[in-house]
């Protein structure tokens, strides 16, 4: 490990502010850019690598670092890609299986039952009806919807995931 990154630790490791916004500032655009190269979506990769260094400062005096900081950076951002991956590819899993679960079309012979899935859909917060008709109606990508209703991506997924969630609470409620 080079000395000039030995003393980084060290001062990092003292809770040296001034160490962790060199570090911040040194590393930040490489480590955004790693991660969209990975992650193919720069709200994503922004948000990782910000919550990186949150992790790190609130950490580092715990952590033992054996490797340079740039390595050990790197590697933490690799990291933290693959496991973001791994978790899309559960909840889509996850999706899938409830929305295999569903009945496979809504028969329009029953209006009673049509107005019962509308009026299940309107009793949603409206952000909420928002956000699952622009991601599972109109087909736009997370990145897409948050640019049009101006909230980040994580603030989509959180709405995504709680209206599939009471839905599906209030369809089983139906049965």
């Amino acid at each position: 490990m080079e000395q000039t990154d030995q003393i980084l630790l060290d001062e990092l490791k003292s809770g040296n502010q001034s160490a962790y916004e060199l570090l911040f500032k040194k590393f930040y655009k490489v480590l955004v850019a790693k991660a969209y190269f990975i992650l193919e979506d720069e709200m994503e990769a922004e948000d990782l690598v910000q919550n990186l260094f949150v992790t790190l400062w609130q950490k580092f005096p715990q952590l033992t670092i054996r490797t340079s900081i740039k390595a050990y950076l790197f590697g933490a951002v690799h990291n933290q890609c693959m496991m973001s991956i791994r978790n899309k590819k559960v909840a889509d899993r996850r999706l899938t299986a409830y929305t295999d679960s569903l009945p496979a079309s809504i028969d329009t012979s029953e209006p009673e039952e049509e107005q019962n899935y509308e009026l299940l859909f309107n009793e949603l917060p409206m952000q909420r009806q928002r956000v699952f008709r622009l991601v599972y109606i109109e087909d736009k990508k997370y990145k897409e919807a948050a640019e049009e209703m101006g909230i980040s991506v994580n603030s989509i997924k959180t709405h995504l995931k709680l209206a599939v969630k009471t839905l599906k609470d209030k369809l089983n409620k139906l049965k």
